[in-house]
């Protein structure tokens, strides 16, 4: 009797074999790390499939607390049940879990879950084990706030420990560490700086680059996906050197409103240099240019975050810098 409820458990109205969306949560990092948690509740849910013949078209998996609401992979994992028309399927019902109201709301959700150590669980025996498991959770955090004040009250220090003695470093480190930086950064703009600009010949764009870059991939500096802007910061770095000149002037536009920024550059940069060799402030500067009627390039009015930019163009800093010549 027992192995006929389950073969009819385990087909759905149409005849077929359900279809599972599996879902794993641990609570902390260090149980994700050592994956012997995951691991426990991959090999409950394998042993539940065979037993009931059901199959699993996908995983998802996350690490947040049981008390917590936010859960994206839960809700993606929600969200394809939904559309396959597939089951939720849980080690147990704590790891679904450990609030009531969210087992509640899911219940009438319409989506249907079910856990391996209790698969023929009715909606009271759901409601009964939620309540046990938030009661067992407070009870958990109840424990262990005791045990915390009892070793405060020893004396013992809780919490990541302060130094005792401040971190100092040599002088003239961190202006080394600065320069070892930026010299890193030069040389992989050199490096990629021929293939940006083969690509630009061939009318590409900075997009269509970004997205070249990361199918094939390259890695940025920051192992963060290419963007157009990180292109686009390549290229103003490189112009000088890698874009294609005519009559010493690069022949490739970067764009109507760089051109505009760098000829006022070009057109004010002594002039801020001169004023902040005088120990001109930076409102100070702005407030000359906008004495004298010189307009930004974008018609604004100046602030002192655009003069910084602009004396930094006016030194050159985002450009390449020469080589080193070694000494012979």
């Amino acid at each position: 009797m027992e192995s006929l409820c389950n073969e009819a458990w385990a087909k759905d109205s149409g005849g077929h074999h359900r279809r599972f969306v599996a879902y794993y949560r641990v609570s902390t990092g260090r149980q994700a790390s050592s994956g012997l948690g995951l691991d426990a509740q991959h090999t409950a849910i394998c042993e539940f499939l065979a037993a009931y013949d059901g199959y699993l078209i996908a995983e998802f998996s996350e690490t947040v607390s049981g008390r917590r609401d936010n859960r994206p992979q839960l809700n993606n994992a929600l969200a394809l049940c939904r559309i396959a028309r597939a089951t939720l399927v849980i080690a147990r019902l704590d790891r679904l879990s450990r609030s009531l109201g969210m087992i509640s709301r899911l219940m009438e959700s319409g989506v249907d879950f079910v856990t391996t150590d209790f698969p023929f669980a009715n909606r009271f025996t759901i409601h009964v084990l939620a309540a046990v498991a938030e009661y067992e959770s407070r009870l958990q955090s109840e424990r262990t706030k005791a045990a915390m004040a009892r070793l405060r009250e020893r004396g013992v220090q809780l919490g990541k420990p302060k130094r005792k003695v401040l971190r100092r470093f040599p002088p003239g480190c961190q202006q080394l560490s600065a320069l070892a930086r930026r010299d890193r950064s030069e040389a992989r703009a050199r490096d990629l700086a021929p293939l940006i600009w083969r690509l630009i010949a061939e009318g590409k764009s900075y997009r269509v680059i970004a997205d070249e870059f990361n199918q094939q991939g390259i890695r940025p500096a920051r192992n963060a996906p290419w963007s157009a802007n990180a292109i686009l910061r390549l290229v103003r770095m490189t112009a000088d050197e890698f874009a294609p000149k005519s009559d010493g002037v690069p022949a490739k536009r970067i764009g109507a409103a760089q051109v505009r920024v760098s000829r006022c550059a070009r057109a004010i940069g002594q002039l801020l240099l001169a004023l902040r060799a005088e120990g001109a402030s930076y409102g100070a500067i702005a407030n000359e240019l906008r004495q004298r009627g010189i307009e930004s390039p974008q018609r604004r009015n100046w602030g002192p975050a655009s003069i910084r930019r602009y004396l930094m163009r006016a030194l050159n800093v985002t450009a390449l810098r020469p080589l080193r010549q070694t000494a012979p």
